[in-house]
C-alpha cells in the first residue's frame, strides 16, 4: 500500500522543524554562556599578527617540499608558479608570498633575470645612483616605484647567477661602458647589506675561463664582505683555478657555516708529469693545486660548529677535508659521500673522531679499501643512527660487516653492477 504524500510532507516538515528549534537552542545557550566570559577589548595595536607568519610558513613548505635533498636549492617552475598565483590572492597572501619569491631571487629557473636587475636598480638611493651615473652606466627610471622593499627579502644567494644576471643587463645598455658589469655587482651587494643584513646561504659555483678573480674577490672587499661573515649554509661547486684567490680568503671570512656542500671538486683529471713541473690543459700548476687542497682544509678547521658535509662527484683534495674533520669532532651530526671516487684517500682518521654522528652515508662511492675505513672499525659511534650504502659491485665484506654491525641488522644489499671494481666499493 502506497504511503500518502500529505503524510511524507508532514515528516518532513516536523524535521525541518526540529533541526531550527535545536539551533535556535544552541544560539540561546552560546548567548548565555559568553556572558559568563572576561570581555576583551584589544587596540589595533594589540591585534595578532599571526596569520602573516602563518601564512609565511606554509608558503615556505609549498615551495620547499622538494628540497630536502640538497643543502643549497631553488625554486623550480612547479614552486615560482604557486607562489606566483598565492601572491594574486589578496595583498596579505601577496606581501607573504612576495617575501618567499625574492628570499632567493637568482636562480636556474628565473627566466627574468634583466627584469630583476631592474627592479633592484629602482631602489637605490640618490647618492648610488649618482655614482653609476658618473660612470656614464644608464639607469632605468625611478617609476614606477616598487611595491615592496625587495632587497630587505635577500636571504639566500647565488653568486654565479647574480653576476649572469648583471652581465645581461650591462649587455643590453645603449653603450657598453668599461667595468661596468664591477660596478653594478657592487652597487647591489652593498644594497642586499645595507637593507637585509648578512646572508643565511651562499652558492659559490665554477664560472668558466673568462671569469676571473676580480668579478669574485668583490665579496671580499670590507665594505660587502659583511654579507656573507654569518653564512651558515656554504655550497661551493669546484672553483676554477683562475678564481681560486676567494677560496683562499673564504676560511677568514666564513666561520660559522653549519652546513656545507662541496661538489664537482676534480683537481687535476688530464695531467702530463714531468721532473720539474705539471701542466694540464686549463694551465694549472702544482702550487694553485695545493693552494686549494690548503684552502679546503683551513675552510673547515675554521668552523666553530660544523653540523653537515655533503659531497657530491669529487675526485680530488679527499685527504685534507677528511682529516680536517677532527676539528669538528663535538658538532658534526651529518656526513653524506655521493659519487665520490676516494682513490688514494688515505686512512679516514678524521671521520674516527667525529663520535657524535647520527648519519652516515655512501651513494655509488668508488676507490674506498680497507685501509680508509679501518679507523671507523676501532671508533665508537654511539649516536649513529643508521649507516647507508648503495654500492658499486661486491664492495668489500669487512665495511659490509660493519655497516650491518651499527645497523643493528643485516640489511639487504643495493648493489650496481660494475666490472671495473671488484676490491673496491
Amino acid at each position: 500500500m502506497d504511503v500518502p504524500s500529505t503524510t511524507t510532507t508532514t515528516e518532513v516538515n516536523s524535521f525541518k522543524n526540529l533541526n531550527a528549534g535545536k539551533k535556535m537552542l544552541r544560539k540561546k545557550r552560546f548567548k548565555e554562556f559568553s556572558q559568563f566570559l572576561p570581555q576583551l577589548e584589544l587596540e589595533p595595536s594589540q591585534q595578532p599578527s599571526l596569520v602573516s607568519d602563518v601564512l609565511e610558513e606554509i608558503f615556505s613548505l609549498v615551495a620547499e617540499a622538494d628540497t630536502h635533498s640538497s643543502v643549497y636549492y631553488y625554486y623550480d617552475n612547479v614552486a615560482l608558479k604557486n607562489l606566483h598565483s598565492c601572491a594574486l590572492v589578496n595583498r596579505q597572501w601577496c606581501t607573504s608570498a612576495v617575501r618567499i619569491l625574492w628570499r632567493r631571487p637568482f636562480g636556474p629557473f628565473h627566466n627574468g633575470g634583466r627584469k630583476l636587475i631592474t627592479t633592484y636598480l629602482r631602489g637605490l638611493d640618490v647618492e648610488e645612483r649618482r655614482d653609476l651615473k658618473l660612470k656614464r652606466i644608464k639607469l632605468p627610471t625611478v617609476s614606477p616605484i616598487p611595491m615592496f622593499n625587495y632587497p630587505s627579502f635577500m636571504r639566500h644567494l647565488d653568486y654565479g647567477e647574480m653576476l649572469y644576471a648583471v652581465e645581461a643587463w650591462c649587455a643590453a645598455l645603449p653603450k657598453r661602458r668599461p667595468h661596468a658589469v664591477l660596478s653594478v655587482m657592487r652597487v647591489l651587494l652593498r644594497l642586499f647589506l645595507h637593507n637585509s643584513g648578512p646572508l643565511s646561504s651562499l652558492k659559490l659555483s665554477s664560472l668558466g675561463e673568462d671569469y676571473h678573480d676580480e668579478k669574485v674577490m668583490i665579496l671580499a672587499e670590507p665594505e660587502i664582505r659583511g654579507l656573507i661573515t654569518s653564512v651558515r649554509t656554504l655550497s661551493l661547486d669546484g672553483f676554477d683555478y683562475n678564481q681560486h684567490g676567494l677560496l683562499v680568503r673564504l676560511p677568514d671570512l666564513c666561520k660559522n657555516v653549519e652546513y656545507l656542500q662541496l661538489r664537482g671538486w676534480y683537481g687535476n683529471q688530464d695531467t702530463e708529469t714531468s721532473d720539474t713541473t705539471t701542466t694540464t690543459n686549463n694551465n694549472t700548476t702544482p702550487l694553485q693545486k695545493d693552494a686549494a687542497a690548503i684552502s679546503l682544509r683551513r675552510l673547515i678547521k675554521a668552523q666553530k660548529s660544523l653540523i653537515t658535509l655533503d659531497m657530491i662527484d669529487c675526485k680530488a683534495y679527499l685527504g685534507h677535508i677528511i682529516s680536517a674533520l677532527d676539528t669538528q669532532s663535538i658538532s658534526l651530526r651529518k656526513v653524506k659521500f655521493r659519487l665520490v671516487n676516494f682513490r688514494d684517500c688515505g686512512p679516514w682518521d678524521g671521520l674516527a673522531t667525529c663520535h657524535r654522528l647520527t648519519n652516515l652515508e655512501f651513494w655509488l662511492c668508488k676507490g674506498i679499501t680497507q685501509k680508509m675505513f679501518t679507523p671507523l672499525i676501532n671508533a665508537t659511534f654511539p649516536e649513529l643512527e643508521e649507516v647507508k650504502m648503495l654500492q658499486y659491485g661486491r664492495g668489500c665484506e669487512k665495511f659490509k660487516t660493519w655497516i650491518n654491525n651499527m645497523n643493528g641488522t643485516t640489511i639487504k644489499e643495493d648493489a650496481v653492477e660494475d666490472s671495473d671494481d671488484d676490491s673496491d666499493l
